[in-house]
């Protein structure tokens, strides 16, 4: 198999990964419900994209070892859930003061939430480090989300580039970004925190 070729497989294994991914995100979202289950279908997505080959298998396997869904990650997701409502009441309302005023708020309001559940996301399915003391890992979090930093910068670019894709086509939006979110999310974050480590061992020489 030539190198052209191997890449193309590749991408079409990991375009397969990402629209299955997806579409158990959506499943997730709705039987957890849509107003308290976007921080746990979000976790479930990353495991998904992190685990690929369980998709070969029965998912909620995998899923299942996740710990019972905390209450501050069900008021994340109310949060999520609101801020996102009141943008979509903006763009009803129009190019009236309130409607104006509804997206600016509920759309900054949304990119803080987004921001900040990437983070805790991230923080406790990805590094395994839901195990520490929530209240300060919940603190300790909320700091990376407020300070500037590339990885700050990189989530909220991803979110835009995705966004940006729900007007020009919304059945693609539907089929792979939630899953393209959550793969370039971890894939960001680790080469953060490689770069992150280089820095401090330059440091220390």
């Amino acid at each position: 198999m030539t190198e052209k070729s191997s890449k193309l497989v590749a991408t079409v294994e990991l375009l397969y990964v990402l629209v299955k991914c997806s579409l158990h995100f959506w499943g997730w979202l709705v039987t957890g419900g849509l107003i308290y289950g976007w921080v746990s279908s979000q976790k479930k997505l990353v495991l998904c994209v992190d685990h690929p080959e369980a998709l070969q298998e029965k998912l909620w396997r995998l899923t299942e070892k996740l710990p019972a869904t905390k209450l501050w990650e069900k008021v994340l997701s109310v949060g999520i859930f609101l801020a996102l409502a009141l943008f979509l009441a903006g763009a009803w309302l129009g190019s009236t003061s309130l409607g104006l005023l509804f997206k600016v708020i509920g759309g900054l309001s949304l990119l803080l939430f987004l921001l900040y559940s990437a983070h805790w996301v991230l923080g406790t399915v990805a590094d395994d480090e839901s195990k520490g003391a929530p209240v300060a890992m919940g603190y300790q979090l909320l700091l990376q989300t407020l300070r500037p930093s590339l990885l700050n910068g990189f989530i909220l670019g991803t979110y835009a580039f995705w966004l940006l894709l729900l007007p020009v086509s919304p059945l693609l939006f539907f089929l792979v970004a939630p899953g393209g979110v959550a793969y370039l999310l971890k894939k960001g974050a680790q080469k953060y925190r490689e770069m992150e480590g280089k820095t401090h061992d330059s440091c220390q020489s």
